[in-house]
C-alpha cells in the first residue's frame, strides 16, 4: 500500500492499483483538510482552540474522533467509539512512523520518501493484517506529515 503525493495538497492512498481515498489539504500549513473514501464519506479535519493543539476530526458536523500532540511528540488518536491509538517515530532519526493500540502492538508502520523533484512526500505503507479502517490509515498520513512538518520548522 502507497501514499502517493500528486500535488502539493493531495495524497492518494492506493493498494493493487486501487484508489482506496484520498486526503486533501485545504491550505500548504498541513492544517485543514477533507478525507475522501471511494463510497463518497467525507471527514473534515480542522484544529480548534487558541493554540491548536487539538485537531477535531468531524463527519456531517458530528465529532468522529479527535487528535492530540503529547509532551513526547507523539499524536494520540482518540475516536468517539473508545478506541484510541498512538502515532509514534521509530528508528534512531524517527525516520517512520507507526501506529501502535493500547497493548503497544504495531498495527500500521508509514515510512516517507521524500521526491526531491517535487519537493514532497510519498508514503510506503505497511501492516500486519489487512486494516479495515480506511479512516485510520489517512489519519495516519495526516499526523505523519503534521509531525514532520512540525519538526521541519522548529530546525
Amino acid at each position: 500500500m502507497e501514499a502517493k503525493s500528486i500535488d502539493k495538497k493531495t495524497f492518494q492512498l492506493i493498494e493493487n492499483e486501487q484508489l482506496l481515498g484520498e486526503l486533501v489539504y485545504a491550505d500548504l500549513f498541513y492544517s485543514k483538510a477533507e478525507i475522501k473514501l471511494p463510497n463518497s464519506e467525507t471527514y473534515q479535519i480542522k484544529p480548534i482552540g487558541i493554540f491548536r493543539t487539538t485537531t477535531v476530526v468531524t463527519k456531517k458536523g458530528a465529532e468522529i474522533a479527535n487528535l492530540k500532540m503529547n509532551w513526547r511528540g507523539q499524536m494520540l488518536i482518540a475516536f468517539q467509539d473508545g478506541q484510541e491509538y498512538v502515532l509514534k517515530g521509530k528508528g534512531m532519526f524517527y525516520s517512520k512512523y507507526v501506529i501502535v493500540n493500547k497493548e503497544q502492538e504495531i498495527l500500521i508502520e508509514f515510512d516517507p520518501k521524500f521526491n526531491w523533484k517535487k519537493f514532497r512526500y510519498n508514503y510506503n505503507i505497511t501492516y500486519n493484517k489487512i486494516p479495515e479502517d480506511i479512516l485510520l490509515i489517512l489519519l495516519g498520513i495526516y499526523t505523519s506529515n503534521y509531525i514532520i512538518n512540525a519538526t521541519s520548522a522548529t530546525m
